[in-house]
């Protein structure tokens, strides 16, 4: 799959929550999801695709995004939706693309590598 995925060429940035507390995964993911919008505004893309989790926390996702938008700290241009990764495959790409990136985290760069050089992490403390 890293073989597919790299010949696509992909380019991109990973965000990678450093510091976690376990306890406190989902303000990990909240810090996350932040910076990620405000990365992907200053690229100029318009649509971003997260995958469903279940009713509750994709209504906290939601509630973020209109903080975020509340606070200008996101563009109002990003079209965001929630889908289920059965019905939109694109989403096992950041699936596969997340698994090399935490492999590399830990000194496994084999994968990460495989996927070329037009992908960055940003790591972010989230403490």
């Amino acid at each position: 799959m890293i073989d597919a995925v790299g010949a696509l060429q992909p380019c991109g940035i990973v965000i990678v929550g450093t510091g976690l507390d376990r306890a406190r995964q989902e303000r990990a993911r909240r810090k996350c999801m932040e910076r990620l919008l405000w990365e992907l505004g200053q690229r100029y893309v318009s649509d971003v695709i997260f995958e469903r989790r279940c009713r509750e926390l994709d209504v906290r996702d939601r509630e973020l995004v209109a903080a975020l938008q509340g606070r200008h700290a996101m563009p109002h241009r990003l079209q965001l939706s929630w889908r289920a990764p059965d019905g939109e495959p694109l989403l096992w790409l950041a699936d596969i693309v997340a698994g090399a990136a935490s492999l590399a985290e830990i000194g496994e760069e084999t994968c990460w590598k495989g996927l070329g050089s037009s992908l960055s992490i940003e790591r972010l403390p989230v403490d």
